[in-house]
């Protein structure tokens, strides 16, 4: 295949994001389609006609395709048989060409982008968001005075590694916000190949294998001309944590979302971890300025990305969007209970692997991570008004 004839996710993203003209069309099965897509920070066209369609009846196949002379984008599982369906399409006059490893590629792509800090801090560090658009997850670099934290790392390590030598930096410190449920973290390996230490705490209940660094509530970790403090976030987790970066950049893990909330039902004690996470957002992080940024672990829909680049929200924008930070603890409880719902059947899985009780093989690993995450509370006031919003 000629290079011509595939895009790069980077590439396709970047245009759809600027608004280019261009048509994707998504050949996968129904309920693969319905479940999760491709999304961009525009609105942008998409058409869904099955692989299986093009084989079957060619010609009411390529009927089907909008009739528009933007550029068509084929799109399926690994890249595949959307060479073969953009094949169909070129011969057909129609210009077309096929998403290169398809939502795989999708969904391990990370977009970086510089969070902005005010002058003054401009001079002292630099925090990168990393942005893994097909899952809505996201992780941290801080660089300062030639040192570095990586906070959330996707098992990508290498990406992280490439990043850290470009700002040459040494890596001191990767930093874990909690066990994560729906993707595998890097932390470890990453730590491991670079001489960091490692942190993550599980909490109690939970056996945790990994050697870490012991810390707790209130330890401070100092990168370069900057300091991080560790707060205590029970909730999400037993063992979820936050950073506080410089005193004003809080990386909230799955504590505090742009949108909503963290889910406290993982665990199968939601009563209680909602009373804990209650806590957390109504004690500690209640202490905080209004204008402490909150860079979450994650995001639920492309629309949250701001005209920046960045996922990221004021507390004190929260405190006046969000319900749940509003409310009594029990009318709290009874929300989060409202909220259940069942996680994903990969999500004890990966909780196992990152509490490092088995090695897995990169083709599962792809395969558990194949979707957008599900870590917010689904079903709280706060989502309930997006998907309102949405509709």
């Amino acid at each position: 295949m000629s290079a011509g004839e595939e895009i790069e996710i980077a590439e396709l993203l970047a245009k759809l994001d600027g608004g280019a003209p261009l048509l994707v069309l998504d050949v996968r099965n129904g309920d693969e389609y319905a479940s999760w897509k491709i999304e961009a920070r525009r609105q942008f066209a998409i058409a869904h006609i099955p692989y299986f369609d093009f084989i079957e009846d060619q010609e009411s196949s390529l009927a089907r395709v909008p009739n528009a002379e933007s550029e068509i984008v084929a799109v399926c599982a690994k890249g595949g048989s959307s060479q073969m369906v953009a094949e169909i399409l070129r011969r057909s006059g129609r210009p077309a060409r096929s998403l290169a490893g398809g939502m795989v590629a999708y969904g391990e792509y990370l977009e970086t982008v510089k969070v902005p800090l005010r002058p003054a801090e401009e001079n002292l560090f630099q925090i990168d968001q990393l942005n893994r658009r097909g899952k809505g997850c996201l992780s941290y670099i801080v660089v300062s005075g030639g040192q570095a934290a990586v906070i959330d790392p996707s098992r990508a390590v290498a990406i992280y590694q490439s990043a850290l030598g470009r700002a040459d930096a040494r890596l001191a410190h990767v930093l874990d916000t909690h066990v994560h449920a729906d993707h595998l973290s890097g932390g470890p390996a990453l730590a491991a190949r670079l001489g960091a230490d490692y942190f993550v705490a599980a909490g109690a209940g939970f056996d945790l294998q990994h050697r870490v660094r012991a810390l707790n509530g209130g330890d401070e970790l100092r990168v370069g001309n900057i300091v991080i403090r560790v707060l205590a976030a029970p909730g999400h987790t037993p063992g979820s944590v936050c950073y506080l970066v410089a005193d004003r950049y809080l990386l909230s893990g799955d504590t505090l979302f742009k949108e909503s909330v963290g889910r406290p039902d993982l665990g199968g004690h939601v009563e209680e971890w909602s009373r804990s996470l209650f806590q957390t957002l109504r004690g500690r992080i209640a202490r905080l300025d209004d204008a402490t940024v909150v860079l979450p672990a994650h995001y639920a829909a492309s629309s949250e990305i701001g005209v920046d680049g960045v996922v990221s929200a004021t507390l004190g924008e929260l405190r006046r969007a969000l319900p749940e930070l509003r409310m009594t603890e029990s009318a709290f409880t009874e929300a989060m209970k409202r909220a259940l719902l069942a996680p994903p059947p990969q999500y004890a899985e990966i909780i196992d692997a990152n509490l490092g009780h088995r090695e897995v093989d990169p083709e599962r690993a792809i395969e558990w991570e194949l979707g957008k995450n599900q870590c917010a509370a689904s079903g709280g006031p706060a989502a309930q008004s997006r998907e309102a919003r949405v509709r």
